[in-house]
């Protein structure tokens, strides 16, 4: 939503109140705790987001919307800014919501890795569009690492990549390293 607020195009507010509407359509009540409640609202949520930007390429990015969701994640979690080894955490967070396989070290030199071993959320988005859920793009990957990186980049952080298929599924490796020259922007932002 602050993405679609930033872009302040009046013509696709019709649009975007009937995509919200979809998106919070037939919420599981707030005591439900079950996991995968929750992760079919937010898979149905980043579909319909995905739907509304790749249908207006010349007015809307992906980049621009990871950036946005990732300035929220660096608002609400605050703590960690600088630190490889936090970094990696919140990915390694995002993929256990799905059950991925993976593993997240701490290097000597001040780097952390982590390594999605095998994708659990690309094996999601496939069971959905098997079940004939429409998805915009072809692979989850196109979305997920504009996202993981503007993450890794919100806490002061830089991050190299690398995707893989193997038999066994999907997969990737991220290093993080601190980004010397983002060093106490969050300060300095405050300031102003």
């Amino acid at each position: 939503a602050a993405y679609g607020a930033e872009r302040h195009r009046r013509e696709d507010l019709g649009d975007w109140v009937a995509t919200s509407a979809r998106i919070f359509a037939d919420l599981p009540a707030t005591d439900d705790l079950r996991a995968e409640a929750w992760q079919a609202v937010f898979f149905r949520a980043q579909a319909l987001i995905e739907q509304f930007i790749v249908a207006r390429p010349a007015d809307y990015r992906l980049d621009d919307w990871a950036r946005a969701t990732a300035r929220i994640y660096r608002a609400l979690e605050p703590a960690g800014r600088g630190d490889p080894a936090s970094a990696a955490d919140r990915l390694a967070r995002q993929a256990a919501l799905y059950g991925s396989r993976f593993e997240v070290q701490a290097e000597a030199d001040g780097r952390a890795v982590f390594h999605n071993r095998h994708c659990a959320i690309w094996d999601y988005r496939e069971r959905a569009r098997a079940r004939g859920v429409p998805i915009t793009l072809e692979s989850a990957c196109t979305y997920c690492t504009k996202l993981l990186s503007a993450f890794v980049a919100a806490s002061d952080c830089r991050a190299d990549w690398r995707l893989y298929e193997e038999p066994q599924g999907h997969g990737c490796v991220w290093t993080i390293t601190a980004d010397s020259l983002n060093q106490g922007a969050g300060v300095h932002e405050r300031d102003h």
